[in-house]
């Protein structure tokens, strides 16, 4: 009681810090970062830390293991050493939706009012069982104005925010990963987005989903998530060679002892890697017949599955453009004090969710 009062006087005075720890709880592992910005566009990543979990520690967004959670998010906040408890949360998951909606337009109330009614229809659960924000996105060549609406159920950010509050943390900012990511892709980007005519594919492939966005003219034009991930090659390694989970997952990223992948597990990989492909090509071709947007010129990729051998290759095949891993680095500096050279390979790949919530700061 005496800390929230704390907390009270120090939001109503405006003390205390206005930058957030971005805290991305997935499927395997919780990833945090402390990004600080100049005030003039740049970042840099401060502080860095991941904490793997337990296995089927979370379930398609369910906590399963709560204490075992609760741990992770200490310790690996813990490992910031930093002072302030204030964190931006991101969610994804089906309980989570991000869609572009068109609207007449108007004064900001009436088109707050539009959003209402018409994203009722759009949402996959009641309206008044979720959480939803909404962002103008700009005027469309019908007349109208384009808005982006995300929501998510309020039972799940309140159980998540439990979750956070039990590790002394406060959750200022509750974000969408999806915006999360185009916001490392915006800075990565950077003039290359001046261009309207081209659209580009984001994929950030994770453990248990691999969440597809489309972007075009400055704007999130689609997403779609996928419930296709690494882990289903961990699970079809231990099902094939009757081995546990971490056994797996050892053989699957660092191989036999001489550091090579063996036939049997590279099998694993490509039949998974077909499957992946496959809902790849379903979305792409939904996409187009609902835009007649052919204008793919790129595809940037993200998330721990980015690194599995072959995946740029097939997608490039797939795709018919070129494939690329989407490097934050060519966006954020980092301190050497507290980020080794050798963490930059694995946040690149890894730590893409928290440097965009990271980036997020309290108004």
């Amino acid at each position: 009681m005496i800390e929230e009062i704390i907390y009270i006087i120090k939001d109503t005075l405006n003390l205390g810090h206005k930058t957030l720890i971005g805290l991305d709880i997935g499927l395997s592992s919780i990833k945090t970062a402390f990004v600080e910005s100049d005030g003039r566009g740049n970042f840099i990543l401060s502080r860095y830390s991941s904490v793997e979990l337990p296995e089927a520690s979370i379930v398609e967004d369910e906590i399963q293991k709560e204490e075992e959670v609760t741990e992770s998010i200490i310790e690996c906040v813990k490992n910031l050493k930093l002072s302030t408890n204030l964190v931006s949360l991101g969610l994804s998951g089906p309980n989570t939706i991000a869609r572009k909606i068109q609207l007449a337009g108007g004064t900001k109330d009436e088109i707050a009012d539009q959003v209402e009614w018409e994203a009722e229809q759009y949402l996959p659960f009641p309206i008044e069982e979720c959480s939803m924000a909404s962002h103008i996105l700009g005027e469309n060549e019908g007349g109208g104005v384009d808005v982006l609406v995300c929501a998510a159920r309020s039972d799940i950010i309140l159980n998540y925010k439990d979750l956070i509050e039990a590790a002394k943390l406060r959750v200022s900012i509750v974000d969408l990963n999806i915006t999360a990511i185009t916001n490392v892709f915006e800075l990565v980007m950077g003039d290359k987005l001046d261009n309207p005519d081209p659209s580009y594919m984001i994929l950030d492939f994770g453990a248990q989903k691999t969440q597809c966005i489309i972007y075009k003219k400055r704007k999130i034009q689609f997403t779609k998530e996928m419930t296709i991930g690494g882990v289903m090659i961990t699970e079809e390694i231990q099902r094939q060679l009757g081995v546990n989970y971490d056994e797996a997952e050892d053989l699957k990223t660092t191989g036999d002892e001489n550091g090579n992948l063996p036939e049997e597990i590279l099998e694993i990989i490509d039949d998974v890697a077909e499957s992946f492909f496959s809902e790849i090509k379903k979305t792409i071709d939904f996409y187009v017949s609902s835009t007649s947007d052919e204008s793919l010129v790129g595809c940037y990729i993200t998330g721990g599955g980015a690194m599995l051998p072959g995946l740029l290759e097939g997608l490039e095949a797939l795709l018919g453009v070129d494939v690329s891993i989407m490097n934050p680095f060519e966006a954020f500096e980092y301190n050497e004090k507290h980020i080794s050279k050798a963490m930059i390979n694995t946040i690149a790949y890894r730590g893409v969710v928290a440097l965009g919530l990271g980036m997020r700061e309290v108004d």
